[in-house]
């Protein structure tokens, strides 16, 4: 380790998630890293979580429990407040494994200097059991990240130096979902691609009540979306490839809406159709245009993407 350590400023949002918080600021808390700035924002809960951060006040550089638009501006938001060099987030729900921080700045202390470093997670339930290893991967190329057909990229093991946001700006605030995303298109869009840490550094939790499971589909659309920004950066047959890929999972994700929202589903495949008018030649769409969501989904319409292994 070198004489003097990095400053890490880690970030964790937090809306509603009392029965995870403590033990989320306890993994940051814990590792005993002498150089952390650990900032907490509250997106004002009505669960208990500000009284479970007032525990912790002493040890933290800046929290606050009020109303915001969403997760991205709350860390733009904490960003504004964080003197790191190094910066990262942690979501309520997940925890670091010990030893992280040292981890990571003993890599981006390395020669080479890398600005964006990934690592593993572990998946863990509701009460800390483990469910397996989710392992980061480096994206081949550009058009097989925004098609997600390469790149693993856990939100919750990855590090960047201050100089990616000065760089490239911060968070998109409009987006609920897809943020952590976005920001990785636009690094791998400029040439520059992560340093993956062969460790697992954090613990992804999974339950029922997390907000990337109980907005599955608003999620998928808003990564799909996210992609569609960066087309014009791929060569034409890339860009011909992406876009058929993000048509095909914009009607998947469409029926599966008309699935789970039956009372509107006729009025939203028609809305979709308006606009995009080639859907219907497909059988399957036109078979639920026609007999509603009581007609069997085709297993070869594809399955429908879930961002929750990508976002974890």
């Amino acid at each position: 380790m070198p004489d003097k350590t990095p400053r890490i400023t880690v970030i964790t949002p937090s809306l509603n998630q009392a029965d995870y918080l403590e033990r989320a600021i306890c993994s940051v808390l814990d590792q005993g890293y002498e150089n952390l700035e650990y900032i907490v924002i509250d997106g004002g809960s009505d669960d208990g979580s500000k009284e479970i951060i007032k525990l912790y006040e002493d040890d933290l550089a800046y929290w606050r429990s009020e109303p915001d638009a969403g997760p991205a501006d709350a860390l733009n938001q904490a960003i504004q407040h964080a003197t790191g060099d190094i910066i990262a987030v942690l979501n309520a729900d997940d925890l670091y494994l010990p030893g992280t921080l040292e981890r990571v700045a003993n890599r981006m202390t390395q020669p080479d200097e890398p600005t964006w470093v990934v690592g593993h997670c572990i998946r863990v339930g509701e009460l800390d059991e483990q469910l397996g290893q989710l392992n980061a991967t480096r994206p081949k190329d550009m058009a097989g990240f925004l098609m997600h057909d390469s790149g693993f990229l856990p939100n919750c093991t990855t590090f960047y130096r201050r100089s990616v946001f000065d760089s490239y700006g911060r968070y998109d605030s409009q987006m609920r979902f897809a943020w952590n995303y976005e920001l990785n298109c636009r690094q791998i869009a400029q040439g520059i691609s992560p340093t993956i840490l062969p460790s697992a550094l954090s613990a992804h939790r999974e339950h029922a009540h997390s907000h990337s499971a109980q907005n599955t589909l608003a999620s998928g659309s808003e990564y799909i979306d996210a992609a569609a920004r960066y087309a014009d950066r791929l060569p034409f047959d890339q860009r011909h490839a992406l876009w058929s890929n993000i048509d095909e999972r914009r009607r998947i994700y469409t029926l599966a809406r008309s699935e789970t929202l039956a009372s509107q589903s006729r009025g939203d495949l028609w809305c979709q159709l308006l606009r995009r008018p080639w859907w219907l030649a497909n059988e399957h769409y036109r078979q639920t245009l026609l007999k509603g969501v009581a007609h069997p989904v085709d297993s070869s319409a594809g399955r429908v993407d879930t961002p929750a292994r990508r976002a974890a």
